[in-house]
């Protein structure tokens, strides 16, 4: 072999290596980053759907609040006190976002029973 063909071989090599790396960082990027993403986006453009009129629903922005009406892209919220709310002063107000602002359908409250206990002394554990 003369000195020409062994230089050939080292830089096919060397890269062959070079592709192969710059493959494995490209595969990386997709699976750590752009899928993620990809998949977060398909649960949002889910979530936008799911809701209808009566729904309590939070924003993106954190706001709370039940939905009272809804056209193609735009949803009205009722935020604040709401009627019914007893023993406090306050208003309701109304907010209009877009659909994407909505991020997710809101958790039910949990209300927890507190025994009663039939007399004042009795302590029960």
């Amino acid at each position: 072999m003369t000195l020409a063909n062994l230089i050939a071989a080292s830089n096919n090599s060397s890269s062959n290596y070079f592709l192969f790396i710059l493959l494995a960082i490209f595969a990386g990027v997709y699976f750590l980053v752009l899928r993620p993403r990809q998949k977060k986006a398909q649960q949002a453009a889910r979530t936008g759907k799911v809701f209808e009129i009566g729904d309590d629903v939070v924003t993106i922005g954190g706001v709370c609040g039940t939905v009272i009406d809804m056209s193609d892209d735009k949803v009205v919220l009722a935020t604040g006190l709401m009627p019914g709310d007893e023993g406090v002063t306050g208003s309701v107000t109304h907010m209009t976002f877009l659909r994407q602002a909505i991020a997710k359908k809101a958790d039910p409250p949990v209300v927890e029973e507190v025994p009663e206990s039939t007399e004042e002394g009795d302590v029960s554990s």
